[in-house]
């Protein structure tokens, strides 16, 4: 520890990572306002008007002479943006020093004349074997002591200083070297960012730094933390443990809820340590990394604001083997808009095959999925969406994990459906640029309520997405476009706000919900709602705690579903089963929906409604198990609220909407076999071949529609 310490770059560490919050500049032609007062990145204008339609291309894992044939075959499918470079730290850098960008530019060369225009990645996803011999430390370290061997990726300490000046290095010679190429529209920082966890000195004194920066005494981190609590009282910074490798594997909540913070913040600044890089050297070219969708190590929407827009991955065949909870994306694209205030966003690795690594994940979809679920994107806020990838690795750990081509480069069934989409969005992109999602209804997703059930689940059968999976899903049925929004944004504008299980609560985050309820809008919580506060601590308040006045209920006896069984009884008779978990409802203001039906608590209220001021608020206190209690719930709803919603669509058929200077564009998106009609009540026009539409739209199998209506 001594020596990270005294070392010379360590004491320069606090200005290369930053950890105040940067707000970026933008190109200024890429710039378009939206949505009322809200600024966004024009990824259609960034892109010289086209819709971004690309492809993540490795010409580095093939032999140049293929180069250009690769670059003819994108142009005929309607290709024109690819990635690059991610993983070639070795190529662009094979030893200390030397820097070998030749080969990229001559890859850019052939793709630029080929109306193809990249994004490169910074490749410290993967660093070079070389560097790893000559500091073995750089290696990230296990909960065992013992550093990860060399042979996969993004196998680093975020906190080593010798990783970090080799970064600095290779990221500040890649900028230098393509910051005038007017093929390179800009960068992609690193891969997928976010783990692996490291434990060690590096990582214990930047913890301890962190803790010591937000308590300032030793006292208040103390009295945030409870150590009291079996004598684990800290009397100086130095004591403080990263939380690993305890007897019966666990830990204070409060240190481990805010190493999951300090985890988030280390990966900002570690994203934001290369962005400063490349912002300095060549301003005018725009920043993104590639991000995960559901994936909740990182608070996305506190990142994003240091990039100028988001892209993710975006695999339905991982989660969806069989293709039916086509949801589960759409709930992922409109995450990842809602990170960055709902700007619109791009798909960086959209599925283009089977993946796999030791072995393939799932089987082998129909080739008109891949267009399919290129428009649930777009339908949901992409302006951009590149296949990962364009051909299958003859090497590696990926052999298994498909592209669009296979390795023998037969233009198969695959590339033919995205051929047909690369004309169809070259079509669309007048229409799509500048338009936007538009949505009264919102789901709030809680960074720390996420990672405090980490550290405690609560339940064995307890799953926080799963209650979002539940109510988004019946909002969808109803045909209505849902945003995530999280806990520092603008609440105002909607009418509905869904918070599952809303664990750790803030007072700044209790103000704007009673703020947003009391001028008439209506929220949803749920069972473990109003638990903690910000420091992990259980209130002393009745649950739900600060939550109770705007829920109407006190909750003096709960019951842990452990197996057993339950159900929720309507006032009409109706009975649904639910398990998980039961809160046992005390209403003082609020009014009784529906009760328990087993058990020595049956009869007690399940759940409530209660007015508060010129809004209202539902509190669910169990975790219903049929999709129909959703559908019913979820209409009362929307019905009080005001928020008209359209008949339940076909099963198998999405829709979502774009909305433009008053015109609306319907997209209708139909993942099943078979041929199937929806009653859109109105008449539209078809975008892709302009005839127009009765009120009755066909959409075919595996097929989608494209509509415009005013």
């Amino acid at each position: 520890m001594n020596e990270q310490l005294n070392d010379p770059f360590w004491g320069t560490l606090p200005i290369l990572i930053s950890v105040a919050i940067a707000l970026c500049s933008v190109p200024s032609s890429a710039v378009a306002q939206t949505r009322g007062a809200r600024h966004t990145f024009d990824l259609i204008a960034w892109n010289g008007g086209q819709f971004i339609y690309g492809v993540d291309y490795y010409p580095e894992a093939w032999n140049e002479t293929q180069w250009e044939k690769d670059a003819a075959n994108m142009q005929a499918a309607g290709i024109n943006f690819v990635r690059l470079g991610e993983f070639a730290w070795a190529k662009m850098e094979p030893s200390e020093g030397q820097y070998h960008f030749g080969w990229l530019d001559r890859a850019l060369q052939i793709l630029s004349a080929y109306g193809i225009k990249a994004v490169l990645g910074t490749p410290t996803a993967s660093p070079p074997a070389w560097l790893m011999a000559k500091y073995p430390d750089i290696a990230a370290m296990n909960e065992d002591g013992v550093r990860y061997r060399y042979g996969s990726r993004r196998n680093y300490c975020l906190h080593n200083p010798h990783f970090l000046a080799a970064v600095k290095a290779i990221v500040t010679a890649e900028a230098e070297h393509f910051k005038n190429n007017p093929a390179v529209l800009g960068w992609q920082i690193d891969n997928e960012v976010g783990g692996p966890y490291c434990y060690d000195s590096y990582c214990l004194t930047a913890f301890q730094n962190w803790c010591r920066a937000k308590y300032q005494t030793l006292d208040a981190l103390n009295q945030a933390w409870g150590t009291i609590f079996w004598g684990h009282t800290y009397s100086a910074w130095s004591q403080i443990p990263l939380p690993w490798n305890t007897l019966y594997s666990v830990h204070n909540p409060g240190l481990e809820l805010d190493y999951h913070r300090f985890f988030s913040d280390a990966t900002r600044d570690f994203v934001n340590f290369q962005a400063q890089i490349l912002r300095q050297v060549a301003p005018q070219k725009a920043i993104t990394t590639n991000e995960m969708g559901l994936f909740d190590d990182i608070d996305y929407s506190r990142l994003n604001t240091l990039l100028d827009f988001v892209a993710w991955d975006n695999y339905p065949m991982i989660f969806n083997p069989d293709y039916q909870d086509y949801f589960r994306s759409a709930l992922g694209h409109d995450l990842m808009r809602g990170s960055k205030d709902q700007q619109n966003f791009m798909v960086m690795e959209q599925e283009g095959g089977v993946p796999g690594w030791t072995a393939f994940w799932g089987k082998q979809a129909p080739a008109a999925l891949f267009r399919v679920w290129a428009y649930q994107a777009i339908a949901h806020g992409a302006d951009g969406v590149c296949y990962f990838r364009w051909r299958t690795s003859r090497f590696g750990t990926e052999q298994y994990w498909q592209g669009i081509l296979d390795q023998d480069g037969y233009l198969n069934a695959r590339y033919q459906v995205i051929a047909r989409m690369g004309k169809e969005v070259k079509r669309l992109a007048p229409l799509l640029q500048g338009s936007h999602t538009n949505s009264q209804v919102a789901l709030l997703v809680s960074p720390d309520t996420r990672w405090a059930f980490h550290i405690q689940p609560t339940s064995k059968n307890f799953d926080y997405y799963r209650q979002f999976y539940l109510y988004y899903d019946a909002a969808r049925r109803l045909g209505l476009n849902v945003d995530v929004i999280f806990p520092q944004m603008d609440f105002a504008g909607y009418r509905v706000i869904v918070a599952p299980s809303l664990f750790v609560v803030s007072q700044p985050l209790i103000q704007k919900l009673t703020q947003f309820v009391g001028s008439g809008g209506t929220l949803i919580l749920t069972y473990r709602s109003g638990v903690k506060d910000d420091h992990n601590e259980v209130t002393l308040e009745t649950l739900p705690g600060p939550l109770a006045r705007l829920a109407g209920v006190l909750i003096h006896d709960f019951d842990p579903q452990v197996a057993q069984k339950q159900e929720i009884v309507e006032h009409d008779g109706s009975r649904y089963p639910a398990d998980v978990w039961y809160d046992i409802l005390t209403p003082t203001t609020a009014r009784t929906l529906a009760t328990y039906g087993e058990r020595y608590y049956a009869g007690k209220p399940a759940i409530t409604e209660n007015s508060f001021e010129k809004g209202n608020v539902f509190y669910v206190g169990a975790q219903p198990s049929s999709t129909e209690f959703y559908d019913r719930f979820m209409k009362h709803v929307f019905d009080k609220a005001g928020v008209a919603t359209r008949p339940a669509l076909p099963n198998g058929i999405e829709l979502a909407t774009r909305e433009k200077a008053g015109e609306k564009i319907f997209f209708l998106m139909n993942y099943t076999n078979r041929d199937q009609s929806v009653n859109l009540g109105e008449t539209t026009h078809n975008a892709l071949t302009g005839a127009s539409e009765s009120t009755v739209v066909r959409v075919p199998a595996y097929g989608v529609q494209v509509l415009t209506a005013r």
